[in-house]
């Protein structure tokens, strides 16, 4: 079993080659759609930030509301940092035990971990393989992920203010994929590095 971790800055295109990979037959953990679960009314993570940030992050029906938790903590690095320290454990030990289930149904398995704090969780630690995505220009990353995902030009700037520099994450990673040109050159890319990383596992067996 190989395990790949994915990651990049907002808007970097990251997501679109874990698209690629789950395509191609990879397992994909999504850390992000993880976080959001354990962060639901009677999971573990829901308590923990309710007690950290106050009733005031709930909505009418006891659930965390994300989008007033995001202006709460991207205005704030300190809280940031809060917010990683008390959920960032919990999606770890989640995603350790899905790629144990994995791994004993599938030997020759590749696993991706895919997740925009990949290294700022510690995440990068569990990987055989870490690919970095990397944006032709920030400023239309920027752009592309305050489209996706709702929110101001500055607010999308603050959250990727909060993130690893990105010169700092060249220096962790062992595969970069630019993400320079068409959408299509992109997904050509990420089906080369995927078929690699499958003969690589296959020659192991």
């Amino acid at each position: 079993m190989k395990i790949v971790g994915i990651t990049g800055s907002i808007g970097s295109g990251k997501s679109e080659v874990a698209r690629v990979f789950s395509e191609g037959g990879a397992h994909v953990i999504d850390a992000d759609r993880v976080a959001k679960t354990l962060l639901r009314k009677g999971k573990a993570g829901h308590r923990a930030v309710a007690d950290a940030f106050g009733e005031g992050v709930l909505d009418d029906e006891g659930e965390i509301d994300r989008k007033k938790l995001a202006q709460i903590i991207f205005a704030d690095p300190e809280k940031v940092e809060k917010i990683n320290r008390l959920i960032h454990p919990l999606v770890h030990g989640w995603i350790k035990r899905r790629i144990a289930e994995i791994g004993k149904n599938d030997r020759k398995a590749i696993v991706v971990i895919d997740a925009p704090l990949l290294i700022e969780a510690g995440f990068d630690k569990m990987v055989d393989h870490l690919v970095l995505v990397t944006p032709g220009d920030t400023e239309t990353a920027v752009a592309r992920a305050a489209k996706r995902i709702g929110i101001t030009l500055e607010e999308a700037r603050r959250r990727l203010a909060c993130q690893m520099p990105l010169s700092e994450k060249k220096k962790r990673a062992d595969i970069l994929i630019a993400n320079d040109g068409t959408l299509e050159a992109l997904r050509r890319k990420a089906k080369v590095i995927l078929e690699s990383l499958k003969k690589e596992e296959e020659k192991k067996a």
